[in-house]
């Protein structure tokens, strides 16, 4: 029995879309592999991330720049001259902190983002939102941390979002391999 020229046609097309579905889904997995696409963080990566950014700024707060020495990311000597540029810049703005008497009151950490690929590196955005005091002013901050690691690894390195304020650009000369896709948390200061 003979296919009806009309109904072979179809069933002719309609392989040509089969295939052409299935091109489109080959191109969609190989594009998922690309830096352009983020996976979800591990509930054991976000326990070490929060764990970390608690412990710095705890030491922070009361004085110590040791912690924020040892957890920079190293992206950050190339905008301020060198490690011991970067070191002694971290050491005086917390002395001067501690000499203006800003009273530390709350923190609290968000859920950190996907993770985002930047050339061998993993990162993601860990929102938090402070309120301090100067001078009888309380002030908010909300703001962000950036997590970085190289892919693989648990050795989590640390970059202060609020230098973004200004000029979020800054954070593609940190992070020159990171999608210009990726969305940040907000980023702001205001008086309470």
């Amino acid at each position: 029995m003979k296919m009806p020229d009309q109904l072979y046609l179809f069933f002719k097309k309609g392989n040509s879309l089969i295939k052409m579905n299935r091109l489109i889904l080959l191109v969609l997995v190989l594009l998922a592999s690309l830096n352009i696409f983020a996976r979800e963080i591990t509930n054991k990566d976000i326990e070490q991330i929060h764990k970390d950014i608690n412990n710095m700024y705890t030491a922070f707060e009361t004085g110590d720049a040791s912690l924020l020495l040892a957890s920079a990311h190293s992206s950050i000597y190339k905008i301020t001259g060198g490690k011991s540029n970067y070191e002694s810049l971290v050491v005086s703005s917390v002395e001067e902190i501690m000499e203006q008497g800003i009273i530390f009151h709350e923190a609290k950490l968000g859920k950190p983002t996907k993770l985002y690929l930047s050339g061998e590196e993993e990162i993601c955005f860990v929102p938090r939102v402070s309120i301090m005091e100067y001078k009888g002013q309380k002030m908010k901050s909300t703001g962000f941390l950036i997590a970085i690691r190289s892919k693989g690894s648990n050795d989590w390195k640390y970059l202060d979002g609020s230098g973004l304020r200004r000029d979020q650009g800054l954070l593609w000369k940190l992070l020159p391999e990171l999608s210009k896709d990726v969305e940040l948390p907000a980023n702001f200061l205001e008086k309470l």
